[in-house]
C-alpha cells in the first residue's frame, strides 16, 4: 500500500471539503408553518436569510400562537438546511460518510 497515495488523496478530500463547506452559504432552503403564515429562508450553514410573516398571524392577544409558528417554521428549515449540506457534502466526499462534519 502507497502511503504517499494515500496521502495525496485525503489532502484532495480535505480541500474538497472545505470547499463544499465554503459553498454551503450558496444554498438554499425554504420552510413554512401555518399553512404558510410564516416563512423561513434559511441558507446551507442553518442561518436565517429571511423571514416572512404574514399579517394574519400577527394577533396581539395570541402571541403564543406567532412564537410556535416561528418556531415550528425556524426548526422545518433546519431540518432542510441539514439534509440539503448533508448532500451537497457527499457529493464533494464521493459518498463517504465522514462523522461530525454535517448534523
Amino acid at each position: 500500500m502507497d502511503i504517499q497515495y494515500l496521502m495525496r488523496q485525503a489532502k484532495k478530500l480535505e480541500k474538497a471539503m472545505a470547499d463544499a463547506k465554503e459553498q454551503l452559504a450558496g444554498v438554499s432552503v425554504e420552510a413554512e408553518s401555518g399553512g404558510g403564515l410564516v416563512k423561513v429562508t434559511m441558507n446551507g450553514k442553518c442561518e436565517v436569510t429571511r423571514l416572512v410573516v404574514d399579517p394574519k398571524a400577527v394577533d396581539p392577544a395570541d402571541k403564543a400562537m406567532l412564537e410556535d409558528l416561528l418556531t415550528a417554521a425556524v426548526n422545518a428549515a433546519v431540518e432542510k438546511a441539514r439534509a440539503a449540506a448533508d448532500e451537497h457534502l457527499s457529493k464533494a466526499t464521493g459518498g463517504i460518510k465522514i462523522p461530525g462534519v454535517v448534523g
